[in-house]
């Protein structure tokens, strides 16, 4: 159950990667404590697997998984993968060996409590021995375990350190948007065919925002975490960005190689509006090509059209995912705090390329 990793890499300029004795503990655990929460986002995405409201050419989706890992971090993605590995054999070995040192030392114990545990001094002799073996293979498989920690140091320039501050800033603020929405399909409308002034038809799952520990790396500070419905949650840490589903199945991805955009989109809101949200006009249920009430539905009624925030956040190596949400000024923030981080990190990379 050996394995080797390198001492250190560097993850974009500014930022290092050791491990040693010194930094960030990142524990690689296998077995996810699985919330209620957490229990209801795999139903609905599970759901939305299994029976798509849409057609699945018109689906707004990242590129498989496994394919989707940044060139430079596939080593330190196979460290994580052998490391989890290692560590998910080691808990089942050491519970095996928990087991039947508890079993022997049960049965010594009765042994040793009989008022005529002289007659059994042979097997009592075989206990013992027994116990002490089982015991030092406890100790080995703890010692390993305590091996197989990930001791992570993330050594960043003040700069970088202070772009990623903005970032989880914002990223408060965009928690506090009423309505937070993963687009996972969008298609053009046939307005006349449908009698809609809506030029595209979207299919949205209302999401939540988090803060939470992956279960791949267990580190001192939260990971901020963008919910997916249709493929892996967007973690953003310091070093990178995790699309994660499970611990088999991540992907880690550069922030030079990601891009974010921010629009301002109107969206005909057959819901209840947010609170924090503008109609900026209104529109009907059934439109003429002119925009005008359709006479012809008797009951035919008015809709607010509504100006949303929208992030699209992809990468060049195949992340596509569109996110919408209530409050567009928040949006706009954690675009821009976002977008700074990555701009930074590029020209800092192009500089070094040059050198």
């Amino acid at each position: 159950m050996n394995w080797k990793y390198r001492p250190d890499f560097q993850a974009f300029p500014g930022v290092k990667l050791s491990y040693g004795k010194q930094g960030i503990k990142t524990d690689i655990v296998p077995i996810l404590n699985t919330t209620d929460e957490d229990a209801a986002i795999n139903k609905e995405k599970l759901m939305n697997r299994l029976y798509k409201p849409y057609d699945p050419q018109h689906e707004i989706k990242s590129g498989a998984t496994h394919s989707l890992t940044s060139r430079h971090l596939k080593e330190f993605k196979n460290l994580l993968l052998n490391a989890s590995a290692v560590r998910e054999e080691t808990v089942i070995l050491l519970k095996e060996k928990e087991h039947a040192y508890d079993t022997v030392t049960g049965k010594l114990n009765k042994l040793q409590k009989r008022i005529f545990r002289s007659f059994y001094k042979r097997k009592i002799a075989r206990l013992e021995g027994e116990a002490g073996t089982f015991r030092e293979q406890k100790e080995e498989l703890t010692e390993q375990l305590r091996l197989s920690v990930i001791n992570l140091e993330i050594d960043t320039e003040d700069i970088y350190f202070e772009l990623y501050s903005n970032i989880k800033d914002a990223f408060q603020l965009l928690k506090r948007s009423k309505k937070k929405w993963d687009f996972t399909s969008l298609r053009a409308t046939n307005r006349v065919a449908e009698r809609t002034s809506a030029a595209n038809t979207i299919t949205r799952s209302e999401i939540e925002l988090t803060e939470r520990k992956l279960p791949l790396l267990q580190t001192d500070a939260d990971a901020l975490c963008f919910h997916n419905m249709n493929g892996g949650d967007i973690y953003f840490f310091p070093a990178f960005m995790i699309v994660y589903e499970s611990n088999e199945s991540f992907a880690l991805i550069d922030y030079t190689d990601a891009r974010i955009e921010f629009s301002i989109t109107q969206f005909i809101e057959d819901g209840q509006v947010p609170e924090d949200s503008e109609i900026v006009d209104k529109t009907w249920f059934k439109v003429n090509k002119d925009g005008s009430p359709d006479r012809r539905f008797t009951n035919n009624y008015q809709i607010p059209v509504v100006e949303y925030g929208q992030l699209r956040i992809q990468s060049t190596t195949g992340v596509h995912e569109l996110y919408c949400f209530s409050n567009k000024e928040y949006t706009s923030l954690f675009y821009k705090a976002v977008y700074d981080y990555i701009d930074s990190l590029k020209t800092a990379k192009q500089l070094l390329e040059k050198f």
